[in-house]
């Protein structure tokens, strides 16, 4: 008997345990005046605060990642070379670009962008301006 109740409260522990964030597919598009954005990434920051942040990068305009389903603030970020820097002040330091963010801060940092994941397979598509 004690055996029996054991095994039927492992059972139960297991079936009633392992419930996490649900996690669901997001893909789509980010566009820049019409264009698909070169290069980038995307973030699914969770409204409530209560599950994971989820990023994905942005290659040809085109994104797909695993997120926890909820409501999400999306932010979109995007390199811009400006320039160029030498690592060291050395005569012969190596160079590397001088970035900057090319999307105005209403798609990061102050991002007004928002979608719903839900289970399954979701699309998202974001149309940014420079403007």
């Amino acid at each position: 008997m004690r055996l029996l109740c054991g095994i039927g409260l492992a059972v139960l522990l297991l079936t009633v345990g392992c419930g996490g964030p649900v996690v669901a597919t997001i893909s789509g598009t980010v566009t820049l005046d019409g264009q698909p954005l070169n290069e980038g990434l995307i973030r699914f920051v969770p409204v409530d605060g209560q599950s994971a942040t989820s990023d994905a990068p942005i290659k040809n305009g085109r994104y797909t990642a695993q997120v926890p389903t909820g409501e999400r603030r999306v932010e979109i970020t995007a390199p811009k070379v400006v320039g160029k820097k030498k690592m060291y002040d050395t005569p012969d330091s190596p160079e590397v670009d001088v970035v900057e963010e090319l999307l105005p801060p209403q798609y990061n940092v102050q991002t007004t962008l928002k979608t719903t994941v839900k289970k399954g397979a979701n699309q998202a598509s974001f149309p940014v301006t420079l403007q």
